[in-house]
């Protein structure tokens, strides 16, 4: 199993005509979560007509709780009003296993 073991799954929709300032929000959370030493990864989505989810993975809770109280937090919840129509709609789960694509090459290669 992957050390990544707690993630957030976070859905939300744009306002009408905010859908390309929303795809570029997400990049920019993907450039400032670089800086946080226990987001392992993020992945932003558009699932449609201006709904987008976003998918973070964590090292441990921990982790995830000094992600929650940050300043990428801080900056996502001031953002927010202005780009969707209502609070982002949050899931914190917890990863039971995962089949990844680089692992499988690594073995192919090794």
């Amino acid at each position: 199993m992957s050390h990544e073991q707690f993630a957030v799954w976070a859905t939300m929709e744009a306002r009408p005509g905010k859908e390309e300032e929303a795809r570029v929000f997400l990049r920019e959370a993907a450039r400032r979560l670089g800086e946080e030493p226990g987001t392992t990864n993020f992945y932003a989505m558009e699932i449609g007509d201006g709904h987008f989810a976003i998918f973070n993975l964590f090292t441990d809770e921990d982790a995830l709780r000094k992600h929650v109280e940050g300043a990428v937090a801080e900056w996502v919840q001031e953002s927010q009003p202005e780009l969707f129509t209502k609070p982002y709609e949050i899931t914190r789960t917890r990863i039971l296993t995962t089949k990844l694509a680089e692992l499988d090459r690594a073995k192919l290669a090794g």
